[in-house]
């Protein structure tokens, strides 16, 4: 469906030259459009009027902690997330999830409610209001949206992790014509809103003539900065043939933005590592740095850069740092303009935990992949009565 829209949505933009326009403004990727499906997570769609009024604002910080086994698939998903409230008013939020139990996190000045794929919050805030809702989700349903894919693998003393960014997307995009100094221009204020960590602003593009659908589909990555350690409880020792007590392996790096999108630590360590992977969007730096001079403008005065180069270079580039955006919230945040950060953790689950997977209670509880607006109709009815039931001030 999404795609169907998008490709509609380019069809649209060539309409206006089959006239006599000889130039047009075309909007450019982000702040939104563009990307998904998710994140942010969603199960049910939430009734309209369940949001913030327009006096209340909202900041998202959430930390998903991703439990794992020995090969690295996740067997446990919990989501720490704190809403900070600003403004005056009441407010009915509903966050869509695949959530089994929700409870209320350190220093939450209210109580979260729960109905199938939904936390609730319903309340009045005076200037300002913490919600903090410690969830757990079913992993079987969350997990194919999450930012890396793990795989663990042992032969003998050899131990091999690979890491890869699982963000990846298909888009279409478009091309035409556009003005080499102008796209210069552009992808200078995108490279400052990317070093500066800022969301992209809306920004259009003129195009002489004919827009059209760019032959095949670009793969849209969110840069990842990953950090991590194994810990071994015993790695083997040159001097003695032996093992020695204790091993922690570190490591660092940046999948995407022209960079490999796999991360490979290969070691020796005897025993099962106990694992600790942390992973974050970040914005673009390679993929936006000018071939020559400071600035792309100089760049288009000291060589002649194709047009068409330039704006597939600021397309593309625009359109990871949406899917970066997009995973800042893992969970939904009621306010579209609010400022989202959000840290994956990777840890290796309890024994107790990975021993109920492997038994198949989650593939029994999951009931297959995530479910998009599953159910809107009876489900809308029955989140209007719940946030009346679940209001807690």
């Amino acid at each position: 469906m999404r795609r169907a829209v998008l490709a509609a949505a380019v069809a649209a933009l060539a309409a206006p030259a089959a006239g006599l326009a000889e130039t047009q403004q075309v909007l450019l990727p982000g702040p939104a459009p563009y990307a998904t499906p998710s994140p942010p997570l969603a199960t049910v769609a939430p009734p309209p009027w369940a949001n913030l009024t327009f006096r209340i604002h909202s900041r998202s910080d959430q930390q998903v902690r991703v439990g794992t086994n020995e090969t690295g698939r996740p067997v446990s998903l919990r989501v720490l997330q704190r809403l900070h409230l600003t403004g005056t008013g009441d407010y009915l939020i509903v966050v869509s999830a695949p959530v089994v139990d929700v409870r209320a996190g350190e220093g939450s000045q209210s109580q979260p409610g729960l109905r199938r794929g939904q936390i609730l919050w319903s309340g009045f805030s005076s200037r300002r209001k913490l919600l903090a809702a410690d969830a757990t989700l079913r992993p079987g349903a969350a997990a194919p949206f999450l930012p890396l894919r793990l795989e663990a693998r042992r032969d003998g003393d050899r131990y091999a992790l690979t890491i890869t960014n699982a963000t990846g997307t298909s888009q279409i995009s478009f091309e035409g014509a556009g003005r080499r100094k102008e796209l210069a221009r552009l992808l200078d204020r995108t490279r400052k809103e990317s070093l500066g960590r800022a969301r992209l602003s809306s920004a259009y593009v003129t195009i002489e003539g004919l827009v059209t659908q760019r032959a095949g589909r670009s793969e849209v990555v969110a840069p990842l900065r990953v950090e991590g350690e194994l810990r071994f409880p015993s790695a083997p020792s040159a001097a003695s043939g032996g093992t020695i007590s204790g091993r922690t392996v570190r490591f660092t790096a940046v999948l995407g933005d022209e960079r490999p999108l796999v991360h490979r630590v290969e070691v020796r360590g005897g025993g099962e590592p106990k694992l600790h992977v942390e992973a974050k969007p970040t914005n673009l730096v390679r993929a936006l740095t000018p071939p020559s001079g400071r600035t792309w403008a100089d760049a288009v005065e000291r060589r002649p850069l194709p047009a068409q180069a330039l704006l597939r270079r600021l397309l593309d580039a625009r359109m990871e740092l949406v899917r970066s955006d997009q995973y800042r919230a893992f969970l939904s945040n009621p306010d579209p303009q609010g400022r989202n950060r959000t840290t994956y953790v990777y840890l290796t689950a309890p024994a107790s935990v990975r021993a109920a997977a492997a038994k198949g209670s989650d593939e029994a509880s999951a009931g297959g992949p995530l479910m998009v607006l599953v159910a809107v109709g009876g489900a809308v009815l029955a989140a209007g009565a719940a946030l009346v039931a679940w209001a807690h001030s």
